[in-house]
């Protein structure tokens, strides 16, 4: 998440919370016998939004090729986006939208709480809270500046950073690449993704995209099953490097 979201400022506690004592746990998982059907978030709201004028989104995707499919609401065409990178991430395990509240105190000393955009669990079990704005905002310095107080007052047992994010915080390829990974992940195919995981293994330290695809057989599930392990952190490349043949990849077990 660092490489990629414009980071507030690090929680003062350096000790981060173990995986299973993490405030949410990991998506649940899709039913093998109708491995498309939705799952709509904890919100469960017809309409969500803080202004009658806000615009409001339905994300719709799987954390992992193996999860269930459910939809995400957003209340700006913003936050869908950066929905959309967060859940993208390959250290990303889940998130939660609008789940997280924090109360404060602000820089008049006046008690007051913010209820935090999203809320992502890392796979090292690490919890960070993101405020989505538009990127002019993103990137206020008075902004970041009111986020850092918050930041520092919100305990080590709720998150262990706070970040600020635009869409555009996210580099172009990044996003082509997210974009890729939920386009491939919205197919079911657990054979090819087994097979895929055990080449990559096989194949050692490094391989290109084209060379585990043409060596699995499988030509087009073979490219989307890679694209989803790349999704999920099972096969790693650079996350700025984009979807094409030639593509440095490596397994994440080598």
């Amino acid at each position: 998440m660092k490489n990629v979201v414009e980071i507030a400022t690090d929680h003062p506690h350096a000790a981060l919370p173990h995986l299973w004592q993490a405030t949410f746990s990991p998506p649940p998982l899709a039913d093998p016998d109708d491995p498309h059907k939705i799952i709509r978030t904890h919100l469960k709201k017809d309409e969500i939004g803080k202004s009658s004028g806000t615009c409001r989104v339905a994300f719709l995707t799987r954390l992992h090729r193996r999860a269930a499919f459910q939809e995400f609401w957003c209340a700006s065409f913003e936050e869908a986006q950066v929905y959309t990178n967060i859940a993208g991430h390959p250290d990303v395990i889940n998130f939660k939208e609008q789940l997280t509240k924090v109360p404060f105190y602000d820089e008049d000393g006046r008690k007051t709480f913010t209820r935090v955009d999203a809320h992502a669990l890392l796979r090292d079990g690490e919890e960070v809270l993101v405020s989505v704005k538009y990127d002019n905002k993103a990137r206020r310095q008075s902004y970041i500046r009111e986020v850092k107080n918050i930041a520092t007052q919100t305990p080590i047992e709720v998150a262990d950073r706070f970040a600020v994010t635009s869409r555009y915080v996210f580099h172009p390829n990044y996003r082509a690449c997210a974009e890729a990974i939920h386009k491939a992940r919205r197919g079911w195919d657990p054979e090819a993704d087994k097979t895929m995981a055990d080449l990559a293994q096989d194949l050692g330290e490094g391989f290109s995209f084209q060379e585990i695809v043409d060596a699995s057989g499988l030509e087009h599930r073979a490219h989307r099953a890679v694209i989803r392990l790349v999704g999920d952190g099972d096969i790693r490349k650079d996350l700025l490097d984009p979807f094409s043949p030639t593509t440095e990849l490596w397994s994440a077990a080598a």
